[in-house]
């Protein structure tokens, strides 16, 4: 009988100290998530150009709104707090003249990858319904240069900064959709030649990110 109740007791003495201890995370927690779908990218473009080291006054870009495929990839911390990486497939856009370079069309084009880095906090005291507000740093990576008005045509990567909100809408505990709008603040410099003089630009592009699509947690 002795035995049997010190057995009892441990099993007790377990069992209350397992229900104080913090509770571990599931096997099937879905702390990984992914956004794939695609987003507009639509600039908010200027520059400041020199031709021969002279400024161009009423000179600047113009480029057209575009569409390309983007994935998001992120780890929640805690059901509130998370980071993520956007990525998307590079596309390639074409600079035009605007004001007095408009006459000349087409001065060039670029092939880049915009891609951020945030951190997000997300509410959820609306069910389904989980709106997230963030913010990081954003990348340019520029893989090639076009030629067009302009010869020897070169864009440099930059860095920038990038403001994010948005939400899912879960249909399952998986499975869900999104919409994500981001709003980033870059500037890059570029050079060229045009008709053998020396151009240079200070280049503001501050595109504004706009896109939908599937949300998959796992």
């Amino acid at each position: 009988m002795k035995r049997v109740a010190k057995t009892t007791g441990l099993l007790v003495l377990l069992m209350t100290s397992s229900s104080a201890l913090p509770a571990i995370a599931r096997a099937d927690d879905s702390n990984f998530f992914l956004r794939l779908g695609p987003a507009t990218i639509m600039p908010s473009e200027g520059a400041d150009i020199t031709a021969g080291g002279a400024p161009v006054s009423g000179g600047s870009i113009r480029l057209k709104n575009h569409t390309t495929g983007t994935i998001e990839f992120g780890y929640n911390f805690t059901p509130k707090l998370a980071i993520s990486f956007t990525g998307g497939y590079p596309p390639t856009i074409d600079i035009y003249g605007e004001g007095v370079l408009a006459g000349l069309g087409r001065l060039g084009g670029m092939t880049y990858g915009p891609s951020t880095l945030t951190a997000q906090y997300r509410f959820t005291d609306f069910g389904k319904f989980q709106p997230y507000v963030g913010a990081g740093p954003l990348f340019m990576f520029v893989f090639d240069n076009k030629d067009g008005a302009m010869s020897n045509v070169k864009v440099k990567p930059a860095i920038g900064a990038a403001i994010q909100v948005g939400f899912d809408y879960m249909v399952t505990e998986k499975w869900g959709v999104y919409l994500d709008f981001k709003k980033s603040y870059l500037r890059t410099k570029a050079t060229g030649s045009l008709g053998g003089a020396p151009v240079s630009a200070d280049v503001k592009l501050d595109p504004a990110v706009i896109g939908a699509g599937l949300t998959f947690r796992f």
